[in-house]
């Protein structure tokens, strides 16, 4: 089958590369519809039961979107700061997006007519304190609501909406701070769209520069690049095509293609030179070349693949959608590869070459030093696994989407100050429900648990229907009874919000505002806030712990799952497929250590480095697996050959990095490069992934040029008696 193949694409390479390059058309118009999308659904998941409870509740109470907006000053109450803050309000009602406003301005009125101490019962409210004013005595803030949105792009204009009404009535006079779900959810499209434009040319630059370097030659370049820009836009156009949107995650896709998609386009370019130079007959190195390279090549692009494939059990849609995008990708590198590299070639190579003798490679001198030396290697190798493995338990976890922000970042500062100086941002959701008859009953009993969660130092604020509906009582009734029938009263809204009716079912919730702080601390507080629950909240009521809270500790759960499920499967299907490949049961115990190493020592640095297992870097085990793979079975089936024609171990294996030493090297040095770039991320998440798949690519190509030689050696593989 290999030999008819072959045939066919030397044969008609030139006029299939044509058709491959023109084809680019196609999916480059369905680019046009492509969109960025990283709202919280996005990083949460949606498959848990947690998300599931949590619809639940919005579609009781409403949406929970909103926007805090925060400020300092000597005196939060004076007239000039109360009157910025009404001016802000109003401003904000205006807004087409904003369902409704908390601010103290009114409620300010209100107590400064009929109390002396208005300002001191202000500042100690039970609603108001550590929601509206701070316990400095000099921060305050109001919340505004938005309306349920679920285009990306109708959400980026009413952030956009947001931060010009503010900036409209702070107009430099006063500094403020935005903080709230929606405008996370914009500040990660901006970075994502941001880091688009800017890895793809960086990517590009530099593998034309590195191809350069190796190949030596303008066909050689152009060839594999032309194989990589196809690849690229075609896979990049199916998943628009798809209806998928990029995010965080997969805005890195088409520059990662371009740095995976470069392996099989080397080899390949790669060993047509060396035949090349040796015979100077362009139509019959093609032909060899293919016959040596393709199989290898596929075989690495489907183990590639699997790796990326893996990452589909995630519950995180990007995760799944990278990976599942990846891996259509690979199995597109190696079509291309196949057709416009033979044909780009062909091309450009039309005229003689004279033969002439390519110096080995000096992996060669590396490989026959190891099989002297192989008990030292392989001891060495094991040490550096037990190690990592005893190391690697230190990995922490991190779901929490404010984390991938650099700490400097505008969003994390103001995320830190409303946080440390007026309100938590994270919220744990408790939904009461019982029976109309006993609701007063269940009301109390919410005001009693919030008061024992607010003895919790990183619980800023509960809120209830009880301390919504007693915030006024240091004023006269009278006052205010008429004003709380106003459609514009906040109060009123708010309460609306915290009890719901239905079929003669009473259901009331609480909002347990939570201050930043590490994800894992989290499971601490939702522990104790389900057991006060169940002992406070007695039958016949019912209650149910939803909100961001409970969703982050779903995620964590999901990261961790998915790194173990996705490296197990992915380490199975590579390994078997390099057994099968081979036909070798041997060949896969050769594989083993070498391409595990890398995986452990990748654990060992996240530990060492205090790198988190997060969104991104839950990604890399099984994807790292599946690349590291790529020049072992590249080095395994030039190695067979070799055995097959009668040469020792020790021979065959200088013989080996003779023909595929310069291109294990030179895929190994790019896909390092290529991955080092996304350390120009503004996403700590895909600086880390950067980095550690750039580590990964320097220890597997130690693995394949030191513990390779070593392992097939002691093994004999393919031995005579084999």
């Amino acid at each position: 089958m290999w030999d008819r193949l072959v045939r066919i694409l030397v044969r008609h390479s030139r006029w299939m590369a044509v058709v491959c390059l023109c084809s680019m058309m196609i999916p480059a118009y369905w680019l046009r519809n492509a969109s960025v999308d990283n709202s919280i659904e996005v990083w949460i998941g949606t498959r848990s039961n947690e998300y599931k409870a949590y619809r639940q509740f919005l579609n009781k109470y409403g949406n929970e979107e909103f926007i805090v907006v925060a400020g300092e000053t000597d005196d939060p109450l004076s007239e000039e700061a109360l009157a910025f803050q009404k001016d802000l309000a109003e401003r904000l009602r205006r807004v087409d997006d904003v369902d409704g406003v908390l601010d103290i301005s009114e409620a300010a009125s209100l107590f400064a007519r009929y109390r002396e101490d208005w300002k001191a019962l202000l500042l100690n409210n039970v609603l108001f304190r550590n929601l509206l004013l701070g316990e400095d005595g000099r921060t305050f803030g109001l919340i505004a609501w938005l309306r349920k949105i679920d285009d990306p792009a109708e959400r980026k204009v009413a952030v956009e909406k947001v931060e010009e009404a503010v900036a409209e009535v702070a107009n430099g006079k006063q500094q403020v701070h935005l903080a709230g779900t929606p405008l996370l959810n914009v500040a990660l499209d901006r970075g994502s769209q941001s880091a688009s434009r800017r890895f793809l040319p960086i990517a590009l630059i530099v593998s034309v520069l590195i191809l350069a370097v190796m190949l030596r030659r303008v066909s050689g370049v152009v060839a594999v690049i032309c194989a990589v820009g196809v690849t690229v836009v075609w896979t990049v156009g199916l998943m628009v095509l798809a209806g998928k949107t990029f995010n965080m995650v997969t805005v890195t896709l088409p520059s990662l293609l371009v740095v995976l998609s470069l392996s099989g386009g080397i080899h390949i370019t790669s060993r047509f030179q060396s035949i090349l130079a040796g015979t100077g007959e362009r139509s019959a190195a093609i032909e060899r070349t293919l016959r040596e390279v393709l199989p290898p090549v596929l075989l690495s692009n489907v183990t590639t693949a699997a790796g990326f494939g893996s990452l589909m059990i995630s519950d995180m849609k990007p995760v799944v959608d990278f990976g599942q995008f990846a891996a259509v990708g690979m199995f597109l590198s190696f079509v291309f590869n196949a057709t416009v590299v033979p044909g780009v070639i062909s091309w450009l190579h039309a005229g003689a070459v004279s033969a002439s003798v390519a110096p080995p490679h000096w992996t060669a001198s590396i490989g026959r030093a190891v099989v002297a030396k192989k008990a030292p290697v392989l001891i060495a190798a094991l040490a550096a696994s037990a190690f990592s493995i005893l190391v690697m338990a230190r990995i922490r976890v991190e779901s929490n989407v404010l984390k991938f922000f650099p700490n400097d970042s505008r969003i994390s500062r103001d995320y830190r100050f409303v946080s440390d100086k007026l309100t938590g941002l994270y919220t744990i959701e408790l939904d009461a429900t019982t029976a109309s008859s006993n609701g007063s009953t269940v009301l109390k009993e919410i005001e009693q648990l919030g008061t024992e969660l607010l003895t919790r130092p990183e619980v800023a604020q509960v809120i209830h229907y009880r301390n919504i509906s007693t915030c006024l009582d240091p004023v006269p009734r009278s006052a205010y009874t008429s004003a709380a029938t106003a459609s514009e009263n906040p109060l009123r809204a708010m309460r609306r919000k915290y009890l719901h009716s239905e079929d003669d079912r009473l259901s009331s919730r609480m909002s347990i505002l939570v201050r930043a702080m590490a994800s894992t601390d989290f499971y601490s507080l939702m522990d104790f806030t389900d057991a006060q629950a169940a002992q406070i909240i007695r039958e016949p009521a019912t209650y149910t712990l939803t909100g961001v809270v409970p969703l982050l500790n779903a995620a964590q759960h999901s990261l961790v799952s998915t790194q173990i499920r996705s490296f197990a499967i992915a380490a199975s299907v590579v390994l078997v497929l390099i057994g099968l490949f081979l036909r070798s049961i041997r060949a896969t115990a050769v594989a083993l250590l070498p391409n595990l190493l890398p995986i452990f020592c990748l654990f060992a640095t996240m530990s060492l480095l205090g790198i988190p297992l997060d969104a991104a870097t839950v990604m890399i085990a099984g994807v790292a697996i599946g690349i590291a793979a790529d020049d072992t079975i590249h080095f395994l089936s030039c190695f067979r050959m070799e055995k097959q024609s009668g040469a020792g171990s020790p021979t065959a294996i200088g013989h080996t990095f003779e023909k595929a030493g310069t291109a294990i090297t030179f895929t190994s040095v790019v896909a390092a490069a290529g991955f080092v770039i996304l350390l120009l991320a503004e996403f700590r998440p895909i600086q880390y992934f950067g980095l550690l798949a750039g580590i990964t690519m320097v220890t597997a190509w130690i693995g394949d040029v030191f513990v390779l030689p070593a392992c097939v050696t002691v093994l004999r593989l393919w031995d005579v008696r084999d």
